[in-house]
């Protein structure tokens, strides 16, 4: 058997030492890697994506009221368009009737 000196305890206890230290940092770093992770929900992502609308969006957009839930309003044009051809019309200028 081999005989345990003072100064292989003291090693011992310096690694010993080294080793809980070691296990403290690892678990502190996951502690904090877990605390400031990337969320990767849908519900995250939605939030992202409307903060970044928000950033984009003139100042003073929040202080109008909103569209009424529902209520869809189209854009005006303001140039004239030609009326559309009925289909009776149109079949009568393909077989050359012109009735004036």
């Amino acid at each position: 058997m081999t005989q345990m000196t003072a100064s292989s305890g003291v090693v011992l206890a310096n690694l010993a030492y080294l080793f809980g230290a070691v296990v403290f940092a690892f678990i502190g770093g996951a502690v904090v890697w877990w605390k400031h992770r990337k969320p990767t929900s849908v519900h995250a992502n939605m939030a992202s994506f409307h903060r970044g609308l928000k950033a984009l969006a003139p100042d003073g957009e929040d202080d109008r009221p909103s569209a009424t839930p529902g209520v869809r309003i189209s854009p005006r044009h303001n140039e004239r368009r030609p009326p559309v051809p009925s289909a009776r019309e149109g079949s009568r200028r393909k077989a050359g009737v012109d009735r004036g």
